[in-house]
């Protein structure tokens, strides 16, 4: 047999463990709780603080086992939307996290896998994504950025291509969303978290995040020519104010358009060290007012359906 670590959070939900879990012992592996068990505080205690296993027959299935467990317990109605949210995303800044790490065939493929299960759990339900939105963690504020603007990416594109969503592939989507700012791990850290604002040569040092990003993908991964362009027109503006080239209006392909409004309203939304965040509503009437003609209007329109309809 073989065992594969399971996140805890994962393993256990409200109190109650969602498959047969094991820890190991020197070198044997032994029952910690079965399935359908109510843990103790102690075990509890215990389950947060060493590996959890499940077991699997072989080393070849255990990524498959464990993908078909995240896809089960993530479109589980019997659990709460809130609770599903808190996994969706901090399964998610668990991959991403491996990604800026190491941006690798491996990290990118694991990604992908995840995306495919917060692809289901959406089209499940949609309030997770409003969940979602409230979630926070001790990353660092572009992890946070990346899987909140990328979810929020996914779920407007559910709703604008609702009706056929068979034409796109939403899992490969959804992996672009995430990776949207991938780029800026190329950008030098004292730039990324400078508090005070940017000198023009900073900001030409940021304008070139889409191109590294959608470089350094081109050569590891086989993402779809729909889903990689939003990695690299993310920060495009229909009125031509963007960059990294400048296109207006119907140059921009749609995903990318779809990419600009989740991740300006993520921006605006998040805590920083260096501002405040505005509430939804403050971020939304900051972009109608003021950036208007940046994005596409009927994309917009959809976004603020989708936000008022959570």
């Amino acid at each position: 047999m073989y065992y594969k670590e399971i996140p805890y959070k994962l393993a256990c939900i409200e109190g109650k463990t969602t498959t047969d879990l094991y820890f190991k012992v020197r070198d044997a592996y032994r029952l910690f709780a079965a399935e359908g068990a109510t843990l103790t505080e102690d075990q509890r205690l215990l389950g947060r603080n060493q590996p959890l296993f499940i077991q699997c027959e072989d080393h070849s299935s255990a990524e498959r086992d464990l993908g078909d467990h995240i896809l089960r317990v993530l479109t589980d109605s019997s659990v709460a939307a809130k609770v599903r949210a808190d996994l969706v995303y901090s399964l998610s800044m668990r991959s991403m996290r491996k990604v800026f790490q190491g941006t690798n065939t491996r990290t990118i493929q694991d990604l992908r896998k995840i995306s495919n299960s917060v692809v289901r759990s959406i089209l499940k339900e949609k309030d997770i994504v409003g969940h979602v939105m409230e979630m926070t963690s001790i990353d660092h504020y572009i992890l946070q950025h990346s899987v909140k603007a990328g979810t929020f990416g996914l779920a407007l594109t559910i709703n604008m291509f609702g009706d056929r969503l068979d034409d796109h592939d939403l899992a490969d989507l959804c992996t672009a969303f995430f990776l949207h700012d991938v780029g800026m791990t190329k950008v030098p850290r004292s730039v990324v978290d400078k508090e005070g604002p940017l000198t023009l040569s900073e900001w030409d040092v940021i304008r070139n995040h889409p191109l590294w990003g959608h470089d350094k993908l081109s050569k590891i991964t086989t993402l779809t020519e729909g889903a990689a362009s939003i990695v690299l027109y993310h920060h495009e503006r229909c009125n031509g104010s963007g960059y990294p080239f400048k296109k207006t209006g119907g140059e921009i392909p749609i995903y990318a358009k779809i990419c600009a409004i989740a991740d300006t309203f993520e921006s605006l939304t998040a805590k920083r060290p260096f501002r405040p965040s505005k509430t939804p509503f403050e971020a939304l009437k900051i972009m109608q007012r003021e950036m208007a003609d940046e994005f596409d209007p009927g994309l917009f329109q959809a976004f603020v359906m989708l936000l008022g309809s959570g």
